[in-house]
């Protein structure tokens, strides 16, 4: 009896420790800050020859892993890119596009925060776009190419942890 019940004991022990081994990105997610989230997708749009130049007119917020995107794109095939990018970033769990058109408004449209017309009531400029007054603006920080350049080969040079996208 006692080789069968430790038999049953280790088993479980065994099954316990793959089910924990075979999932290690579900806890490392449940850490992972937004703001990780948020500069993984712009260092993507970033690197992306034909997205860094739209990046001003891009707005990525990510609350416990879901991602809302607000803003245009240039074409349809921008805005597939930049989706796909966001789908694809680490510990992404959901994708809200609801605010994020496929082309850009005409001008003088209240989704742009330029051209004298300004952004429309309980909204906010954000680069070149008008967001909700309760949402962040996280272009920011990603707005200066050559800075955000600078700091990383800084980093990495110095021997300090370099930016990635794991959820460590």
């Amino acid at each position: 009896m006692t080789k069968k019940m430790t038999s049953v004991f280790f088993t479980f022990v065994f099954l316990v420790t793959l089910i924990a081994l075979s999932s290690p990105a579900f806890g490392q997610c449940e850490k992972n800050a937004d703001s990780q989230i948020v500069a993984a997708i712009y260092a993507d749009i970033k690197a992306d020859k034909g997205l860094a130049a739209q990046i001003s007119h891009i707005n990525v917020i990510s609350t416990s892993g879901a991602v809302k995107l607000q803003g245009w794109a240039d074409d349809q095939s921008s805005y597939d890119k930049v989706n796909d990018i966001a789908l694809k970033t680490t510990c992404v769990k959901l994708v809200n596009v609801n605010s994020f058109a496929e082309t850009p408004p005409a001008a003088g449209d209240r989704m742009r925060s330029g051209g004298g017309v300004g952004c429309a009531s309980g909204t906010k400029p954000c680069g070149d776009i008008c967001i909700p007054e309760g949402d962040a603006c996280n272009l920011g920080g990603f707005l200066d190419k050559s800075a955000f350049v600078f700091r990383f080969d800084t980093n990495f040079f110095l021997g300090l942890a370099a930016p990635d996208n794991s959820c460590g």
